[in-house]
């Protein structure tokens, strides 16, 4: 799990390097060369679809991260939604360390997003603060 979080983290923080002007400008959409390469990086609720926990679900997946993280049959689920449900996440039915997993990358991501955000200065959305702010991430 170590050289996932790892490896996740690089990312979003050369991600966000990389478009770090239109960042300042207040356009968080990324284009990280996934997927269906369009990600509005503080969208955090709400349908999947261009949101940071989407570009984190298809970031595991075309990085091998899934199937590292995940039993064959529950990698064979998540990859039918990866290519059936572009728009939505992976979810295990039953398995709650697998889930608990994939609930610490994605709080990961949104605390490695906020808190590259947040240092280089960049406003971002209201929602997106109350959410760092309810987990504790930054103050009021």
């Amino acid at each position: 799990m170590r050289e996932i979080e790892k490896d996740l983290k690089k990312f979003l923080e050369t991600l966000i390097e990389k478009n770090k002007k239109s960042l300042k400008e207040g356009n968080f959409v990324v284009r990280p060369g996934i997927a269906y390469d369009r990600f509005d990086i503080t969208a955090i609720s709400g349908s999947y679809d261009m949101t940071l926990p989407g570009l984190v679900h298809h970031f595991l997946y075309e990085k091998g991260h899934y199937k590292k993280l995940l039993p064959p049959e529950e990698f064979k689920k998540c990859e039918r939604i990866v290519k059936n449900e572009p728009e939505g996440i992976y979810g295990p039915d039953d398995n709650e360390s697998v889930q608990s997993n994939l609930d610490e990358l994605h709080g990961m991501a949104i605390d490695i997003v906020g808190s590259k955000l947040i240092a280089l200065k960049i406003e971002i959305p209201e929602e997106f603060r109350d959410h760092l702010i309810n987990i504790g991430a930054i103050e009021s």
